[in-house]
């Protein structure tokens, strides 16, 4: 007679519930992991907007017009620092957080007797600012304040003239000194990328030694708060500018806002707002599968234990305490599930954190949400109390001499 059968089957089915119970935690696992993951995402790719594609479709630029678009208005006025002044002073802060004038122009800059042509832009240093998804400070230091008011011969070098001029050595190029003209200019930086050949400067300096010009400016480029402040900024400047510019009406306007396509200004929002609802329909599908999944192995589980709960029935226990303890069983799983899945989804995070940014630098830094993380361990407790309720609620009804003819 085989006295190990009994053994073996018992090793068998236990090691088979073993099996189900882990193929069930999996399914909440990765539920888990993909919300974590999908948040952590999220808050990159609302940085990335926030710092970059915001600064594409944030920035709109005011240029003047060479006469009005209906006849009949006034003579067209340039924009001036009158301008300047006045959407600095009447515009909404909660609306426009910068308003940048800019003038520019070509012109040839010298280093030890090599030459190259440039585009030398005059502004503040908020222009890099408005650029800051095209152009960005890569080394040193941006003029301050006082060298802008004090009209201070600085300048920051685009990566193609520091190619040109230093054989591409920052460090040789920043604290040397270039010509443009006759006029020399302190290195104090370097900024880019930029595929123009370009230099930046004080605008008070550029007019005051390169362009001319005392009080006008060639456009005046304004950075919004966000994404939802675009429409009212192009009410607000442009009903700034009818006033400084006595515009009646729109048609004999002598100035425009653009370059930017306002066509695709809500399609960023629209697209995060998009993203938001994937990560929500998918998470969702997923907790729906890791519920149904824990619910069918806890029915299994019942029928498998039925034996055991008619022996505790018998013996006095009441259907109040078989409900709690598979309730409890059940949220214990998934609140394991949970908790391995969160830990899964927070390496992932950290893995993008590492490798994301230098494969697609514009997304932004993935990050952390709290709320997500408690929000998902909610969840997998909510799980596996949906999931337990049918099979314990059925195992406290069996009744005793039932259970144990099983």
């Amino acid at each position: 007679m085989d006295f190990t059968a009994p053994l073996r089957h018992a090793l068998h089915c236990m090691l088979a519930s073993k099996l189900r119970t882990i193929l069930t935690m999996l399914g909440i696992i990765l539920s888990e992991a993909i919300m974590i993951l999908t948040s952590g995402l999220g808050v990159g790719l609302e940085s990335g907007y926030s710092a970059a594609s915001v600064n594409n479709y944030g920035a709109i630029s005011v240029l003047p017009l060479p006469a009005p678009l209906q006849s009949g208005g006034n003579h067209p006025r340039s924009l001036s620092d009158s301008d300047i002044e006045a959407l600095m002073k009447d515009s909404d802060p909660k609306i426009i957080s910068d308003v940048v004038p800019i003038v520019n122009g070509m012109a040839p800059v010298r280093y030890n007797g090599t030459a190259y042509g440039g585009l030398i832009v005059g502004s503040s240093a908020a222009y890099l600012r408005v650029q800051n998804s095209a152009i960005g400070l890569t080394a040193g230091s941006v003029f301050t304040d006082k060298q802008y008011e004090d009209k201070a011969r600085v300048i920051l070098l685009g990566p193609i003239l520091v190619q040109s001029l230093f054989d591409g050595k920052v460090d040789a190029a920043i604290g040397s000194t270039v010509q443009i003209g006759l006029v020399s200019f302190r290195v104090i930086g370097t900024i880019g990328p930029s595929p123009q050949s370009i230099a930046l400067v004080p605008m008070t300096t550029a007019r005051a030694f390169l362009f001319g010009g005392k009080h006008t400016v060639q456009s005046i480029d304004i950075l919004t708060t966000s994404l939802d402040a675009l429409f009212p900024a192009v009410e607000q400047v442009s009903a700034i500018l009818d006033r400084e510019h006595f515009i009646k009406n729109p048609g004999q306007r002598d100035y425009g806002i653009g370059p930017v396509d306002v066509a695709q200004w809500p399609l960023a929002g629209q697209t995060l707002t998009l993203l938001r609802w994937v990560t929500v329909v998918a998470t969702g599908i997923a907790l729906l599968i890791g519920t149904l999944g824990l619910a069918n192995i806890m029915l299994i589980t019942v029928t498998e234990r039925t034996n055991e709960i008619g022996i505790r029935r018998a013996v006095g226990a009441r259907r109040s305490a078989i409900l709690r303890h598979f309730l409890f069983e059940a949220v214990l799983v998934a609140g394991l599930g949970g908790i391995i899945g969160i830990g899964l989804g927070a390496a992932a995070t950290m893995g993008a954190q590492r490798f994301l940014l230098d494969i697609v630098p514009p997304y932004g830094m993935p990050g952390f949400s709290v709320n997500a993380i408690l929000c998902a361990f909610g969840l997998s407790l909510l799980v596996g109390l949906a999931a337990g309720s049918y099979p314990a609620t059925r195992a406290a009804r069996m009744q005793p001499w039932d259970a144990l003819r099983y």
